[in-house]
């Protein structure tokens, strides 16, 4: 996933869950991380990806449906687990063994 729309501010942004350059926001809700996966070039093409962008730039509040919630909560959870979702923060503890980075 390299092209994504902020939940919070509407700009296309690069990677689902970094910072927005504009806003700054980053997911900290799991509706949030949810919203962050769904708006990406995984599930969305680049002119979908805008005008989502656009609507939350004129007030529109981003949603799911319950089906597609559900959905995403998996793969979040998926992500959460694996030893990228540690290091963006997603993970509450570590799923990486130490022993290969000691000194």
């Amino acid at each position: 996933m390299t092209m994504a729309t902020c939940f919070n501010c509407g700009e296309i942004k690069f990677g689902a869950f970094v910072a927005c350059p504009e806003c700054k926001q980053l997911p900290s809700t799991d509706d949030d991380w949810m919203l962050s996966l769904a708006m990406t070039d995984h599930y969305f093409d680049s002119d979908t990806l805008r005008q989502m962008g656009q609507a939350i730039k004129m007030g529109e509040k981003p949603n799911l449906d319950e089906s597609t919630r559900a959905n995403l909560m998996k793969e979040l959870i998926k992500f959460r687990e694996s030893p990228m979702g540690f290091l963006v923060g997603g993970a509450a503890k570590s799923p990486i063994k130490k022993k290969w980075c000691q000194i």
